[in-house]
């Protein structure tokens, strides 16, 4: 019994391990950078060993894609699901998210925009999608709140994760180590036209107010 715990520590250890050296190599060079036979080196394996955890380099950089992408949303949901109003919200999640893209030029490129097999390129959707539907939940909420402009929150959601990713591929592209005054300005002028995007007019927004209990 005790044996089996071991090695199964074991088989975990180095699944993660694998995984994390792939990840490092992405964020160095993108997905061309992570070759089997770098990552076996890096991680102190057998080129033929990996291949006991992944069947391919496909499968080890979906499972990268997935593993960061689920922590990028879990990151947008923490603040999405915070308190105050909605627009706030919204503009400090989209930050956030911008300025974690930022920090890893080459990585985010490779999880937004570079091209990449089939397989990766569905992952990279499914990305999309579960950082859509966090957003759609916060402008539901902020629509019935009166702060956004009345419409489905699923088609708002998926122009603001556009509205986030595009504006950060060609940046994300040739950035090397931005500053951090250059990572806060980007983060700040994506974060406002996502707000403009989806706020409610002045009118409205003024009703919205009054009505509030003091």
């Amino acid at each position: 019994m005790a044996l089996a715990l071991v090695r199964r520590q074991l088989i975990e250890e180095t699944h993660k391990r694998i995984v994390r050296v792939t990840r490092d190599l992405i964020a160095e060079g993108g997905w061309a950078a992570a070759q089997i036979s770098v990552i076996a080196r890096r991680a102190g394996l057998a080129t033929g060993s990996v291949y006991r955890y992944f069947d391919s380099k496909v499968d080890l950089c979906v499972q990268v894609l997935a593993e960061v992408s689920e922590r990028e949303a879990e990151v947008v949901a923490g603040i999405i699901d915070s308190e105050g109003d909605a627009a706030s919200r919204l503009r400090d999640a989209v930050k956030a998210f911008v300025r974690r893209a930022a920090r890893k030029p080459r990585l985010a490129y490779a999880l937004i925009a570079e091209p990449c097999e089939p397989q990766l390129d569905e992952a990279r959707l499914k990305y999309r999608d579960a950082l859509a539907e966090q957003f759609a939940r916060l402008i539901a909420e902020g629509t019935r709140r009166g702060e956004f402009v009345d419409m489905p929150a699923d088609l708002l959601s998926t122009c603001i994760t556009g509205a986030i990713m595009e504006p950060l591929i060609r940046p994300l592209a040739r950035m090397a180590a931005p500053s951090n005054r250059e990572i806060d300005a980007l983060a700040e002028n994506v974060a406002s036209v996502c707000v403009r995007m989806v706020r409610a007019s002045e009118a409205k927004l003024s009703v919205v107010k009054r009505r509030k209990p003091q």
